[in-house]
């Protein structure tokens, strides 16, 4: 199996003042759905990323995608909703 990647090189969100999304969360369903959907840390796609996959301090997570079309939601680290996109391709 390969992955491929969600955001080139990396996933990263900011909040409203432009600023990296700090511990931010990154749901992924799979599309229309929200039942939870596989992410990978590496192309290879050997090992999993939790779901939700919390961004580090820069905003950033690896975030490789398999097969099949996702749903991602957003969130800040208290859980409120920033953003849904529905239908994101997969590999």
């Amino acid at each position: 199996m390969t992955a491929i990647v969600a955001i080139y090189p990396k996933f990263q969100a900011i909040d409203s003042s432009g600023a990296p999304l700090v511990g931010g969360l990154l749901y992924t369903y799979s599309a229309g759905t929200t039942s939870p959907k596989v992410s990978y840390t590496t192309p290879a796609a050997a090992t999993a990323n939790a779901n939700p996959v919390v961004l580090d301090s820069r905003g950033e997570a690896d975030v490789w995608l398999d097969t099949g079309n996702y749903k991602f939601k957003l969130t800040d680290s208290s859980q409120v909703e920033i953003w849904t996109v529905d239908n994101i391709a997969g590999a």
